[in-house]
């Protein structure tokens, strides 16, 4: 496309040459279609960087999306069956090496933590267990969440169930940076629950 607009300028440029009986690079229609030629230059070398940019982002959200959904698979995997995985310590490893150090779980029922000790609430603070439902990711990997319950025995030693949402945030390398959780109860709700049981259920 750049070649052929380039090459159509020129060539008008040697019609207006081929007749003009003076000096063809003095007249006003030369220096106009010049001045064109220049300008199309310089729109089309803009059009290429933004092109060029696009595809750059593009395949930079396709690698994080491969790298995210490999990530929030594995997380899946581990707190459906953690002892799976090793030690309470070996486990907390593995998960921390798919999130940021500095990432933190903001519970809207508990309040935020860091995500290792986040983790190591949800799956040893009580004898409980989480079922994921649904989960779901962008295109481009900067975000994903599920829909779990999450149920066993409360701290009383009463069973209590829950329903929880999650959702997570991303950095380019498919390690989660941030998450919130999120309830269809209020808060009270949510730590009577875990704390009494019984209610939970209702």
């Amino acid at each position: 496309m750049k070649r052929t607009v380039i090459a159509s300028v020129a060539v008008l440029l040697l019609v207006v040459a081929g007749c003009s009986s003076s000096d063809p690079t003095t007249s006003d229609e030369y220096q106009a279609l010049e001045q064109e030629l220049a300008n199309t230059e310089v729109e089309l070398a803009e059009v290429t960087a933004e092109r060029d940019g696009l595809i750059a982002d593009a395949a930079a959200r396709a690698v994080r999306s491969d790298k995210s959904e490999a990530n929030a698979e594995r997380v899946g995997a581990i707190v459906d069956d953690p002892d799976a995985f090793g030690t309470k310590e070996e486990v907390l490893d593995e998960l921390m090496t798919m999130a940021t150090p500095e990432a933190i779980m903001s519970d809207t029922a508990f309040g935020p933590v860091p995500m290792r000790q986040a983790w190591s609430n949800t799956l040893w603070g009580s004898d409980a267990t989480i079922k994921t439902w649904v989960r779901w990711m962008c295109d481009d990997g900067s975000q994903a969440g599920s829909l779990w319950t999450w149920n066993g025995e409360a701290q009383s030693g009463e069973p209590f169930e829950l329903i929880g949402v999650n959702l997570d945030k991303f950095d380019d390398e498919g390690r989660v940076t941030a998450s919130l959780v999120d309830w269809p109860y209020d808060e009270a709700y949510v730590r009577e629950s875990f704390a009494s049981g019984n209610v939970g259920s209702e």
